[in-house]
């Protein structure tokens, strides 16, 4: 994913866009044996837009602080605290 696309997927306005046309993050499953670049690849792959997406009948918008950690350490904290709970 380059910036474009990045910039494009986080600009998904939550009041207009297609609940339907968002994948349920529910429905998304993460093999914890893959490595972490796998897991963060196959994430995004499946989820399509990291930053707009639905959980059930709620869509869910996610944004960061521009002074926060980038988009990969944060899905690689979020990962990596996945396996506390195996």
């Amino acid at each position: 994913m380059d910036n474009q696309q990045t910039n494009l997927l986080c600009q998904t306005d939550v009041q207009t866009v297609d609940i339907q046309n968002l994948v349920d993050i529910s429905n998304v499953k993460i093999d914890t044996t893959m490595n972490k670049t796998d897991r963060i690849q196959n994430f995004i792959r499946d989820i399509k837009n990291p930053y707009c997406f639905r959980c059930k009948n709620t869509v869910v918008k996610v944004s960061f602080c521009s002074d926060g950690g980038s988009f990969q350490e944060l899905l690689q904290d979020y990962f990596s605290s996945m396996s506390q709970y195996e």
